[in-house]
């Protein structure tokens, strides 16, 4: 089988989930198999013994370590750097595909040359659908958080499987990009360091033309929260909020960026 897909995975610490995730893009897909993709696996200072597992397990994936955490952007943009192939899968460690799951997404990202992104239905362990479409963040969509919410859940149901769909923005913990059109946007950036970061990046593409899209029929389980055992503690609160501000000052106007500054400083 010729190879398609290069695969990127970010780990750090994530000894109890990567495997699992391995081994179903390994067993559930013959176009994600370390035979027929390019595995690359970039860590962030992992000190779990895990990758050393994966050098025994695959030899042949790819490793870039890290002598710190960088953040998902910058060690994104690591991992982009080594892709050899057009199309790229960035994938959540705390992920399992299923069955043909990444061969749907691919055979509808190669039909459209306007698709830039394209992304699967997540899943919880008990079956049920999680939130997978996101709105593009705004003001609105801040203030109205808890709104949002509901209606993204609400909305989710009506996805029909047998659809492919143009969106604002996807749930980042899977998805296929093309190389070349993540490249000309500049990739990740890497002033992101958690939260973010690819909806910044989708949102530069469809400024420049391209399509973001969504395909329920393929589903990939998604148990979020369990993507690393790293104990360093952090505030994702705080760190959701610089995010925010950096991706305001970016890409929204300043009444809205006055306001966002206001809201988040009187948290």
């Amino acid at each position: 089988m010729t190879q398609n897909l290069s695969i990127v995975l970010v780990t750090r610490n994530s000894k109890s989930v990567i495997f699992d995730c391995l081994k179903a893009l390994d067993d559930n897909d013959d176009i994600t198999s370390s035979k027929n993709a390019q595995w690359i696996v970039i860590d962030n200072a992992s000190n779990d013994g895990s990758i050393e597992e994966i050098v025994k397990l695959y030899p042949n994936t790819n490793i870039i370590k890290n002598d710190y955490n960088a953040g998902f952007a910058k060690a994104a943009n690591q991992g982009f750097k080594l892709a050899k192939n057009n199309f790229i899968l960035y994938i959540n460690t705390d992920t399992e595909i299923k069955k043909n799951s990444i061969s749907k997404l691919y055979s509808k990202i190669i039909s459209d040359d306007k698709i830039a992104v394209i992304g699967p239905r997540l899943l919880r362990k008990n079956n049920t659908i999680q939130k997978s479409v996101y709105p593009e963040a705004t003001l609105w969509t801040e203030i109205f958080k808890p709104f949002i919410k509901l209606y993204v859940s609400l909305k989710e149901n009506f996805y029909k499987q047998g659809k492919c769909y143009t969106v604002n923005s996807l749930r980042g913990a899977c998805f296929i990009i093309n190389k070349k059109y993540m490249q000309d946007v500049g990739c990740f950036d890497e002033r992101y360091f958690f939260y973010l970061e690819e909806t910044d990046l989708f949102r530069q593409l469809k400024l420049n033309g391209k399509k973001i899209c969504y395909l329920p029929e393929s589903e990939v389980y998604h148990y979020g929260g369990l993507g690393s055992d790293d104990k360093m503690s952090f505030d994702k609160k705080k760190m959701y909020n610089n995010s925010l501000l950096k991706y305001f000052s970016k890409n929204r106007n300043k009444f809205e960026n006055f306001i966002i500054g206001k809201i988040i400083k009187n948290k």
